[in-house]
């Protein structure tokens, strides 16, 4: 009997760790959603807010594309509500053309937790009534169709028909001449475009935010990248883009070197971040050097 219910005592231990093991995993973000409204009727939008509760000194990332299938995406945007429990409002402002029952998939939410890794969270999983203006029970004012009228056409109305038909025809004669003689477009390679492009930021970086200026060259290196090597990178994460672009990196740029140099465009997405100019020339020459030598 003493063995059985140390037995017993020994599986409650475990199971009472296994409970604060478990609470502990999903503890780290709590995340809801909510509608304004669960049956709208078609062509009228909605609006979904999501509320996430993330763990402390965490920092949810910008510039994020959002896709709800099914759904057109009119306005979104994220508002810090309180540092104290760190909790973050997303607020989407969604249209439909489905009727019916449609469920509002979940989709990633991207954040950099306190130790500065990227990681994500889903959205909740919600249904929503999209419903027909037109009843099922309407009351409807159906016409019978009446005999067609002879309509007489005199003789003016045929020459101002005819005349339109010139028109259009000369119009049209026009718009082809026109386009065919079009001045031709100078073709201008995807690292010689890339490189202007940089160059041109760099000359007006004084004309916009430190954030967008890093946001913009970061731009620039990924289209140049995804173009070159036939891979979509700016929906990449950090992590995953230093993965695709490690074997690709010439010799003359150490991997860790490359890491680093990445690390600064997420720190580059929060106000806190001041470079100086010189840190800001260092950040331009290396991607420079880089779109040279890729």
């Amino acid at each position: 009997m003493k063995r059985l219910s140390k037995i017993i005592v020994l599986k409650r231990f475990l199971t009472l760790l296994l409970f604060i093991f478990c609470g502990n995993i999903y503890a780290q973000e709590n995340i809801s959603g909510y509608l304004n409204q669960n049956e709208i009727f078609i062509g009228d939008t909605v609006d979904f807010t999501v509320v996430a509760q993330l763990e402390q000194d965490a920092q949810l990332s910008v510039n994020q594309n959002f896709i709800f299938d099914g759904f057109d995406i009119l306005s979104s945007n994220i508002e810090h509500i309180t540092s104290e429990k760190n909790i973050y409002k997303l607020h989407f402002k969604l249209l439909t053309c489905k009727l019916g029952d449609i469920f509002i998939d979940s989709i990633p939410v991207f954040f950099i937790s306190s130790d500065g890794t990227n990681n994500l969270f889903f959205t909740p999983k919600t249904e929503i009534v999209v419903k027909g203006v037109l009843e099922q029970n309407g009351n409807y004012d159906i016409k019978d169709i009446k005999a067609l009228k002879k309509i007489k056409v005199k003789t003016v109305y045929v020459l101002l028909i005819f005349t339109v038909i010139i028109l259009v025809i000369l119009c049209v004669y026009a718009l082809v001449y026109s386009y065919i003689n079009r001045p031709k477009l100078v073709v201008i390679d995807p690292q010689t475009d890339a490189l202007n492009k940089l160059s041109l930021l760099y000359e007006n970086r004084n004309d916009i935010k430190v954030k967008d200026f890093y946001y913009k060259m970061s731009e620039i290196l990924r289209i140049y990248v995804s173009e070159k090597y036939n891979f979509y990178a700016l929906e990449m994460t950090t992590s995953e883009f230093f993965k695709k672009m490690k074997p690709l990196l010439p010799n003359s740029i150490a991997p860790l070197e490359f890491k680093k140099y990445l690390s600064v465009f997420n720190l580059a997405k929060y106000s806190s971040f001041t470079p100086n100019e010189a840190e800001i020339k260092r950040n331009y020459d290396f991607t420079k050097n880089l779109l040279e030598l890729l």
